[in-house]
């Protein structure tokens, strides 16, 4: 018993000698200092964009809010939150402009001016994707600048708008004979596109873009102007058959034209369908500042052999159509003039041989009377 808490001991002893060293050594190192005000952290924590209910920031004048399944709107209160599925409206009054703010994050803020309204679109449990929908008035959006493609999305019942990212400002109003929007890019990007057909997208609107457009109430005519910036819209041409050289396959695929939208530049897109076949027929042409038809293409929807292709002469083609032309009026003018002095110069000599003889009837008159008195 006596050698069993010797051995304890010894043992013990040992180990402390052993260990030693290593708990001076952490006594002896000075303890971390704090980090510096104002200096960045070496991994700052990944937030989420969104979050499960979005958040009334701030009222100012008459903002009212109707929430999934209640059927009368309340009055929106500062610092409360509301499920998705919220319609939101703001009312002006004797002239007075109300707005409210929203937030749907730290970062991300939607703001209604004057007059507006939208709906903020049910999601799914644990969904990381938000969608507004336009309905009336002004709205503008505030987006972190770092948003990845696809987070955010802003419908109308005729276009909509994703991978916003930065700040944007809508203008939506439902007109007599259909719907009318203005869509400005203030900073950050953002994609247009045609969300009925598909027949228009502008992949990337840039900051100060802005884009004006006009649907009819039945989506058969639409309308694009470029009203600030310059972005390329790409428009579709319908299906066109492409043959493979090498194998001589025939395949259909999509053709695009990729047009730049500038100030008053327009497109212009007509609708219908066709009364036997049901299939879409539809013309896109485009304009310059001035006014002048650019391009212009018909097709029916998913028939390559029914399609025009391009229906405007190129502008090189279109002026040596013209030269050519001049050309050959300066030609037919030169044969008229030809044509006309060749009678006139006969005339002239028939005139200049009819008055020789005429000269010569008084000598020869003279001649007889010469004689007849050599007779006397």
């Amino acid at each position: 018993m006596m050698l069993k808490k010797s051995f304890q001991a010894t043992l013990a002893m040992t180990v402390g000698v052993l260990f030693a060293p290593l708990y001076a050594q952490e006594a002896d190192t000075p303890a971390a200092e704090p980090a510096e005000e104002g200096a960045l952290p070496s991994a700052a924590p990944v937030e989420k964009p969104f979050t499960a209910l979005f958040k009334c920031s701030r009222v100012d004048g008459i903002v009212r809010v109707l929430k999934p399944g209640a059927s009368e709107p309340v009055d929106a209160e500062e610092g409360r939150y509301y499920p998705m599925g919220t319609i939101i409206s703001t009312v002006s009054e004797a002239g007075v402009d109300s707005s409210g703010e929203f937030a749907f994050g730290q970062l991300s803020t939607m703001k209604l001016v004057g007059t507006a309204e939208v709906l903020t679109c049910p999601i799914e449990i644990g969904e990381p994707t938000r969608t507004v929908e336009l309905r009336a008035g002004r709205v503008l959006f505030n987006l972190p600048r770092t948003l990845k493609d696809g987070m955010f999305f802003v419908r109308a019942p005729f276009f909509g708008c994703s991978n916003l990212a930065g700040e944007s400002q809508f203008d939506y109003q439902r007109l007599a004979d259909g719907d009318e929007a203005v869509v400005r890019c203030v900073t950050g990007t953002m994609t247009l596109e045609d969300n009925r057909h598909g027949h228009y997208r502008i992949p990337r609107m840039a900051a100060a873009n802005q884009v004006r457009i006009r649907c009819s109430g039945d989506n058969l005519h639409a309308t694009l102007r470029g009203e600030s910036g310059d972005c390329k819209v790409e428009l579709s041409q319908g299906l066109v058959k492409e043959k493979n050289i090498e194998t001589g396959e025939e395949k259909e695929e999509k053709k695009t034209l990729v047009f730049s939208l500038s100030p008053r530049c327009a497109v212009k897109i007509f609708r219908r369908n066709a009364p036997v076949t049901g299939n879409l027929i539809v013309s896109i042409m485009t304009l310059d500042a001035s006014g002048k038809i650019m391009n212009h293409c018909a097709f029916a929807e998913g028939r390559s052999n029914v399609n025009s292709g391009e229906l405007v002469i190129a502008p090189a083609a279109a002026a040596d159509a013209e030269k050519a032309k001049a050309k050959a009026a300066a030609e037919e003018t030169e044969e008229v003039e030809v044509v006309e002095a060749v009678p006139a110069k006969k005339k002239e000599n028939a005139n200049a041989d009819g008055g020789n003889e005429e000269e010569k009837k008084p000598e020869k008159e003279e001649k007889n009377d010469d004689a007849k008195d050599d007779d006397i």
